[in-house]
């Protein structure tokens, strides 16, 4: 419909199956005249006349009158015969050229013998059924549904003398790229098929369980970039959408979209999500939890972009969660926001060809910090080293040297110099081969002098320092990292005894593993959890808000 309808951005929807049938039999609508017969059950196919089109309803319209008064078109007493006409119908009684069939009234008035009337799009094969038959004199009226030509275009031909009026009620528009409905137009299902929410069903001929397939977009093509359902929003600005899909439900597992693929081979996807934009933020995939985005502006577009702002961005459970994939950038980053916007910290995984994990800030662990070594001679077996530990962020260099007449000067490496504190540096000396007194007599981050009573001597050295960037390292800080997540969260089965031990003896967890809530009200978790849980219910309630008037603008 037309009238009063606001401009809106309109879903473009494509059910693509060419490979075989989508419906099943012609639909009858209308009496049909003594020369038609029913056409038979087929599928649809490349030689029909159109693909399944959305009808729109216009307030009936005359179209032509041969006979004049004021119609749009006119052109005098059809002669009958070889008196054919054809009618560009594009901008005429609210037509779009994006039409591409119309449905009509056909009536013939005043005929002086007895004949038939067609019609068929412009420059195609003449029909071989007429759309009503008439007896001289006769006044007589039947309705028709007419393709058009690419030009939106009709030819009437009648075989007698007579009168010819033309009105229009409504057309079915074409559903291509180029030809989308006109501003103000949009194409709406609701459904509801014995309580499984059936939006639109389209199957193939031969699905006999149908009905029980509620929703369901089914397409057996086996053609490369075949889909069920495919949706383009092509507008070049706007925030527009190819599908969008929302769901009311709280119980568990609903989902506003779902993709499943049901195949046990090939490198298939549930979900895919492609963006083709580089600029920075642009996204594949995106997903926003109840608690909102932060509206982080992102260094670059991404496959998968997951925002929370008092949640978690993307969470990946199972064997293999999340895998992140690229060649020339990280597979999968992390980033924590601060208040103003900025970005504080950021992890990556797949960073480069060198690094599996990197991290702009801290890297922390409940756990220790290890590397794993296959074993030389056992396949059975690997070795597994651990890092070392301490309450300063401390660094080293060692090796072996010599004194020569009871004096040695040692190089500090660049390395070590460029990021150890000078205040904090110790040495050890170890003489090698003979006991002897052996001191430091002066340290600094461009060179160590050792002196011995012993003119000559070999000894092992050990040069201890911390980082200039945290040379004030407190080793006990405010507990940030065992502070459960909720009221309901439990002590993860990975902390080692002692760990557990230590949480059950302060208080945070109870001793069946659950959460400690006296502790949690007396520190305020709880009070910043439930604020969490308003904060997130508000957001989902203002976002909910916002799409039922986005629904309620195209309706």
């Amino acid at each position: 419909m037309r009238g009063g309808l606001e401009k809106t951005s309109v879903l473009v929807i494509f059910l693509v199956c060419a490979a075989s049938g989508l419906f099943a039999k012609s639909i009858e609508n209308w009496p049909a005249p003594a020369t038609w017969s029913p056409a038979k059950s087929h599928a649809v196919s490349a030689m029909d006349v159109t693909n399944p089109l959305p009808f729109i309803g216009l307030a009936p319209c005359r179209i032509v009158d041969t006979r004049g008064n004021g119609a749009p078109i006119t052109g005098g007493m059809f002669s009958g015969g070889s008196d054919v006409r054809s009618y560009a119908l594009s901008g005429i009684c609210g037509i779009p050229a994006s039409a591409r069939a119309v449905s009509l009234n056909f009536t013939v008035t005043g005929p002086t013998a007895p004949g038939f009337l067609t019609a068929w799009p412009t420059g195609g094969a003449v029909p071989p059924v007429s759309i009503l038959n008439f007896a001289a004199g006769q006044q007589i009226a039947n309705a028709a549904v007419v393709p058009t030509s690419a030009s939106t275009s009709i030819t009437v031909n009648v075989s007698a003398p007579t009168h010819v009026i033309v009105d229009v009620n409504g057309y079915y528009a074409s559903t291509t790229l180029t030809n989308a409905l006109a501003p103000g137009e949009q194409f709406t299902l609701f459904g509801d098929l014995a309580g499984l929410g059936t939006g639109l069903l389209v199957v193939r001929n031969n699905e006999a369980a149908a009905a029980a397939r509620a929703g369901y977009f089914l397409c057996d093509s086996a053609g490369t970039g075949s889909t069920g359902l495919a949706g383009f929003a092509t507008a070049p600005t706007g925030l527009t959408a190819g599908i969008y899909a929302q769901a009311s439900s709280s119980t568990d597992g609903s989902a506003g979209l779902s993709g499943v693929e049901t195949a046990t081979t090939g490198q298939v996807y549930g979900v895919k999500g492609i963006t083709f934009s580089t600029v920075a933020g642009a996204a594949g995939v995106y997903g926003v939890d109840g608690s909102g985005d932060p509206a982080l502006t992102l260094p670059e577009s991404v496959g998968v972009r997951g925002a929370a702002t008092n949640g978690i961005g993307v969470y990946g459970g199972g064997f293999n969660g999340v895998i992140g994939v690229s060649n020339g950038a990280y597979g999968v980053q992390g980033l924590h926001v601060g208040t103003s916007g900025a970005t504080e910290t950021y992890g990556v995984l797949g960073f480069d060809s060198q690094y599996g994990v990197f991290a702009n800030g801290r890297i922390g662990a409940t756990g220790t910090k290890s590397f794993i070594e296959p074993h030389p001679t056992d396949p059975t077996k690997e070795i597994a080293y651990v890092a070392l530990e301490g309450p300063e962020a401390g660094t080293y260099f060692r090796g072996r040297g010599s004194l020569h007449n009871g004096v040695s000067v040692i190089s500090v490496p660049e390395s070590f110099r460029l990021v150890s504190d000078e205040e904090g540096l110790t040495v050890q000396v170890t003489p090698i081969g003979q006991v002897a007194n052996v001191a430091v007599v002066s340290v600094d981050l461009n060179t160590i002098v050792v002196r011995s009573s012993v003119t000559e001597l070999e000894f092992y050295y050990l040069v201890n320092g911390v980082r200039k960037a945290f040379n004030e390292w407190n080793a006990i800080i405010e507990n940030k990292h065992y502070v459960p997540e909720g009221p309901t969260a439990r002590m993860p089965a990975a902390f080692a005894p002692e760990q557990r031990r230590a949480l059950i003896a302060t208080g945070v967890y109870n001793a069946d593993g659950t959460v400690n809530m006296e502790t949690a009200e007396r520190l305020g978790w709880a009070k910043a959890w439930r604020a969490r849980e308003e904060q997130g219910n508000a957001t989902a309630a203002a976002n909910a808000a916002a799409h039922a008037a986005r629904l309620t603008e195209t309706k």
